[in-house]
């Protein structure tokens, strides 16, 4: 074993103590450390300022340094989006020949949502395209998402310690690393969501509509971010919705606007999913469509009713509780490194300890809040606070806690229907970290030196994951990420252009010729009229062959060398072309391209 399987053992066990003396020392009744001085305690505007810009920088830092070469090479999603937003920008058309489709199907069953496709449009007229400028996007939004974090930590807590805690943990957290750090389509739903959840908390505070409505469309937003939020976001706010509305803390008039703001927002997708699902017929214009899936994934998704339902069901709560406690090794190595899991191996029973809170203890108000804040609260929503009624400063408190209750509900119910991974279930992870925020409050409130104590087991559990993430990340991920395929695709094409056949190996690759797209920048009006698929029916169709271009080596393939033909071979397929006379060999890591010395 490593040294990080051991400290998880024990920082696990520590965790678990810490928390379990916190809340007898709370049973007890010697909350010692709540009759400190809390002014004392609380530290000022202007040094949380000042953490608050070393926090950003570190979240900055492990974000963007070496953003292009770790990961090496592109997963074979990220070269899907990157090649779908290169081919609407510069072409109009979506790599299927669609005018500018609202949804773009991708691999024909979806795969790619529309948010980060067209908002790559945007980047790619700006900048061009390029391994680092596809990721840039993630990594950008990813840092913002540390202090939009923040400032909903803020908002509900009352405080600067715990909600720099909460934004350090988010800036050094394994899952949010490694995602913001390559271009899958999820991977900018943090920031999305989260900027929802802060507005919605935002109108919470100030009674005003318009803020209400901003969440709202927010939140549409999301939806348009990846396909799980189409049904964890309307049970999030239906719930939510619900309890504001019995707690008098949103009018009908209020939600009524924001219900209409969401509608128009979503409409778009809305009418895509009627082409799809209640049968309209295809809407192809030059300016937009609305086209058909070629394929359902519902039923790779989705649990079926039939005889394999109680075994699917075992099983989806099964991994829900392990990616809720020490993650699964069994996840595909884009998004975790074994030992680190999602929010470190070592958290969940202080996360347990904050859900506890917040589901079933919320009402006592656990969690302390200096009366200094209290004041300082009541003084900037005195005057909303009269144009909702009776509604006080503890009910919007409890009510901002809702949020992230009936968020984590909706994600598990999610969980349990589907058959779950960290992609689909990428939602999940911002309340946990939120209840791990509050977990680690009530310990800050009854002891501080358990607090500062579950801190340094985090730091240096961090240290070590940044460590194992820059230097070991690639040699675990080579066989997703593919490192000098797209280099050597595009070479060979260069070699090749369109008069000489191309043909690709196949080993330790996975959908070759997307990447051979993106790299080449092909013509996506050629590539729709030339792609052969190895089956059109399948939920994700894969060529075998566009263009010049062949996805598989043929037997012989060292007799095609300097005959009208550019070669792309692994490693391990060189020793075949040993000897082949007038041969050219270029190297780009694990694959080469060969060819003719007279091309």
């Amino acid at each position: 074993m490593r040294i990080i399987d051991y400290y998880n053992y024990i920082a696990t066990a520590a965790c678990a103590f810490i928390g379990a003396a916190a809340v007898l020392i709370y049973k007890k009744g010697k909350n010692a450390d709540l009759d400190k001085d809390k002014k004392a305690a609380e530290i000022s505007a202007n040094a949380a300022r000042v953490i608050l810009l070393v926090i950003m920088l570190i979240a900055a830092a492990v974000r963007l340094i070496g953003l292009g070469s770790v990961p090496a090479g592109l997963q074979q999603d990220e070269a899907s989006l990157g090649y779908d937003a290169f081919a609407i920008a510069k072409y109009g058309v979506d790599r299927n020949g669609f005018p500018y489709p609202i949804y773009p199907i991708t691999w024909g069953c979806g795969g790619g949502s529309p948010l980060m496709i067209y908002i790559n449009v945007l980047t790619i007229k700006l900048f061009g395209t390029g391994v680092v400028k596809l990721r840039l996007l993630p990594a950008i939004l990813g840092i913002a998402t540390v202090y939009i974090f923040y400032l909903i930590l803020k908002e509900i807590t009352l405080s600067y310690k715990k909600s720099l805690f909460g934004a350090a943990f988010l800036a050094i957290c394994p899952w949010h690393i490694i995602l913001s750090r390559w271009s899958l389509d999820s991977n900018i739903m943090p920031f999305t969501l989260g900027l929802s959840v802060y507005l919605f908390i935002l109108g919470i505070k100030t009674g005003k509509t318009y803020i209400y409505c901003l969440s709202a469309a927010s939140y549409a937003v999301c939806m348009y971010s990846y396909g799980s939020a189409t049904i964890v976001v309307p049970v999030h706010l239906l719930l939510i919705s619900i309890y504001c509305l019995r707690k008098k803390i949103i009018s009908i008039k209020q939600l009524v606007m924001a219900v209409l703001t969401f509608v128009i927002v979503f409409a778009p997708l809305l009418v895509f999913y009627a082409v799809n699902y209640l049968g309209l017929p295809e809407i192809v214009t030059d300016s937009f469509s609305f086209n058909k899936f070629t394929a359902s994934r519902s039923g790779e998704v989705f649990l079926r009713f039939d005889s394999t339902l109680p075994a699917a069901l075992y099983e989806n709560i099964r991994q829900l509780l392990i990616t809720l406690t020490i993650g699964d090794n069994d996840e595909m190595l884009c998004h975790f490194i074994p030992g680190y899991a999602t929010l470190f191996e070592f958290t969940f029973p202080i996360t347990f300890l904050g859900i506890f809170l917040g589901v079933f203890l919320g009402k006592k108000d656990i969690v302390n809040k200096t009366s200094e804040n209290i004041a300082s609260a009541n003084k900037e929503s005195a005057e909303d606070t009269s144009k909702i009624g009776s509604v006080t400063d503890e009910d919007k408190r409890l009510a901002m806690d809702a949020v992230f209750v009936t968020l984590l509900i909706s994600c598990v119910l999610l969980a349990i229907g589907i058959r779950s991974d960290v992609s689909r279930m990428v939602m999940i992870f911002l309340p946990l970290i939120y209840f791990l925020v509050k977990g680690v409050s009530f310990i800050w409130d009854r002891k501080n030196t358990f607090a500062y104590a579950v801190m340094a087991v985090i730091l240096f559990a961090a240290v070590l994951f940044v460590k194992d993430y820059f230097v070991g990340f690639n040699e675990r991920a080579e066989n997703i990420f593919m490192p000098g395929y797209g280099e050597a695709a595009k070479r060979a094409y260069e070699i090749a252009g369109d008069e000489k056949e191309i043909y690709s190996t196949y080993e330790n690759l996975s959908a070759p010729f997307v990447l051979a797209l993106y790299y080449t920048d092909y013509d996506p009006v050629k590539f729709a009229d030339t792609v052969v698929y190895k089956d059109e029916t399948d939920e994700f169709r894969v060529a075998e062959s566009f263009g010049n271009f062949r996805f598989g080596l043929p037997e012989d393939y060292a007799d095609y060398v300097g005959k009208d033909a550019v070669l792309i071979l692994s490693g391990s397929e060189l020793e075949a072309i040993d000897g082949v006379p007038d041969c050219t060999v270029e190297n780009f890591g694990r694959y080469s391209v060969v060819y003719g010395s007279g091309e």
